[in-house]
Formats: C-alpha cells, structure tokens, sequence
C-alpha cells in the first residue's frame, strides 16, 4: 500500500502534468501551428507580460505559479507533495511567498550546515558530521530524483554538493541515485570542487575502492562492488569527457572489484577472474602509465600463463615493461 505522502506526490504530478499540456495545447492551438513536444519552459523575466496579443493577460501571481512550476524549485517541491495548485490559486501572493521560502529554506540550512563544516579541521569528524547532517534533507534529494528533468537553476548545486557528502561518507549505495540524476540532468558542481561532474563522480568513487581494495578484509568486502560498472554505463550513456588518468583509476578499481570477488576454491572462477582483472588493468595502463597496474599485470599474467589461460601469442602476454620499457 503507497504511503500518504506517496499518494500525495504522484497527485500533485500528474495534476502538474495536465497543467502544463493543456497549457501547451491550447497555446499550440492559438498559433495554429500543430502541436509540438510538451516541455518545461521558464519566462526569462516574470515581471514582464506574456507577449500574446488579445487575450487576458494572466495575473502576476499566476505567472509566478506557473514560473514556480516550470523552474527547478517549483518541479521539486510538486514531487516532494507540495500543493502547488492551493498555493496559486491565491491571487494575494501570499501563497507564492511560502512556495519560494520553502526553497529557500533548503539553501539557507546547507548554507548553515557548510559553515559547521568549515569550523572543523579534522577529516574525519567533517565526515561524520555529514553523515549526521544527511538526513535532514533526505526528503528533498528523493523529491528532486523523482522530478526528473528540470530547467537548471541554483538548487542544483546543492544537489551536487549533498551528493559529494554522501560519496565522502562511504554511502555509495545511497549515493547512486544521485549520481544517476545527475549525470543524466548535467547538473554541475560548485566551482570550488574544480571538476566537472563526471570527473568528479569517478575520481572520488575509484580513489575509495582502490583504498578499500589494498586495505582488504572487510573494507574490501564492505565495499559495494556494483557500483563501479555502474558508474562506468553511466558515462559512457552521457559520453561525458573526462581525462584520461581519472578513467585509468576507473578501470584499476574495477579489476580489483572483479579480483576481490573470486572464489580462491573455484579455479575455473578465480582463472575467469583473473582474465577480466588482466583487460581492466591492461586498459588502465594504456591510459595511465603511473596508475600503478604493472605489478599486478605481471603477476596476473604469470598466474594466467601457469594456468594455461594465456596463449602465448595472445596480447595479454605483453608485459608492462615491455609497453613502456620500465620495470615496476
């Protein structure tokens, strides 16, 4: 059975959605032109009339409605279960007051909360003063996932920024929502991070599975493996560009994924294992000399070769000293 506030958020989206068709038929219909693709549109100036000649002009808290539907706060907070409808049918602009301050509010508390951050110095207790402050706005990140596409606005740097804190914390898992959205929405980072999104996301991933993998035991099986070809179909769907030594931690990280994994009683696994981990690495290493594979290469090729897995003539054979004439 769906929750209230379940119910509440697919009500206020589809009353939205036939809102805003309707608003884009009968528009189509005025023009005489046939009907184009319904999408969110933001008015560049919300004070300034709609330039549609002879018909009434709506009312100035109606276009703000509207602009707050379109817009990226207004989507958010429709699928969080506002009542965006109630709220503009008062002409009075009180209710337009609320919806921007209940956006506002999301803004000012991550504004407080980085504050809090920047007092500490300390590494690891700003790590678990995020993972403190994360549910707080729990609510929000869901609502924002959830109403997909949107015009860009400034919220989606705090999106960004609460989907870097989940990453530092070690909530992947949670974290991959997040990232989905916003590798598909090109949703941009704070200028202080200094990397673009995608870079970003498979730095930050790749670096903590590496860590977690040379660590082993239980920080190698804490870690949620899946995560990385997931992160991997993600950019490849959005083609994102991303330097090459950030992708080569990228593959490192998947071949001691797929390592980690083996079962060491299972020869047949643990030789398919080490074929896969060979490619990764042997990737990684194309793109990045210095990414620290050739010792694992060397080693995997010589495990491979005792197993009768690597025909000598096959290009895994090829040594990482021999790709780059340095020993490792």
């Amino acid at each position: 059975m769906k929750s209230i506030a379940t119910l509440a958020r697919e009500k206020a989206e589809a009353r939205i959605a036939a809102e805003a068709e309707a608003a884009n038929q009968a528009a189509e219909k005025a023009r005489g032109r046939k009907k184009a693709r319904p999408s969110p549109a933001v008015l560049a100036d919300m004070d300034q009339p709609l330039p549609r000649a002879g018909r009434r002009q709506p009312s100035p808290a109606a276009r703000r409605k509207h602009f707050l539907i379109a817009a990226s706060a207004g989507r958010v907070l429709a699928a969080s279960g506002v009542d965006l409808q109630a709220m503009g049918d008062n002409d009075n602009g009180a209710n337009q007051r609320e919806l921007e301050s209940a956006a506002a509010k999301i803004m000012l508390q991550l504004q407080e909360d980085s504050r809090r951050l920047k007092d500490i110095q300390s590494i690891e207790r700003k790590i678990e003063l995020k993972a403190e402050l994360l549910p707080t706005y729990g609510g929000w990140i869901d609502g924002v996932i959830k109403a997909g596409k949107v015009a860009a606005g400034p919220l989606d740097q705090v999106f960004t920024t609460l989907m870097a804190w989940r990453i530092d914390t070690g909530d992947f898992e949670g974290a991959m929502p997040m990232i989905e959205h916003a590798l598909l929405n090109d949703l941009a980072m704070p200028d202080r991070f200094k990397r673009e999104t995608p870079a970003f996301v498979v730095e930050q991933v790749s670096e903590a599975a590496i860590r977690a993998y040379e660590a082993g035991e239980d920080a190698a099986r804490a870690f949620p493996a899946a995560v990385l070809p997931a992160i991997e179909d993600l950019i490849d769907l959005v083609d994102a560009d991303i330097h090459d030594e950030i992708t080569a931690k990228l593959h490192r990280a998947l071949g001691m994924a797929i390592l980690a994994g083996a079962k060491e009683d299972d020869a047949d696994d643990l030789t398919a294992r080490q074929g896969q981990a060979l490619r990764c690495y042997q990737r990684a290493l194309q793109l990045d000399e210095k990414v620290g594979v050739k010792k694992p290469i060397s080693q995997l090729q010589s495990a491979l070769k005792k197993a009768g897995a690597l025909p000598e003539n096959s290009p895994e054979t090829q040594s990482a000293s021999e790709k780059d004439g340095e020993g490792t």
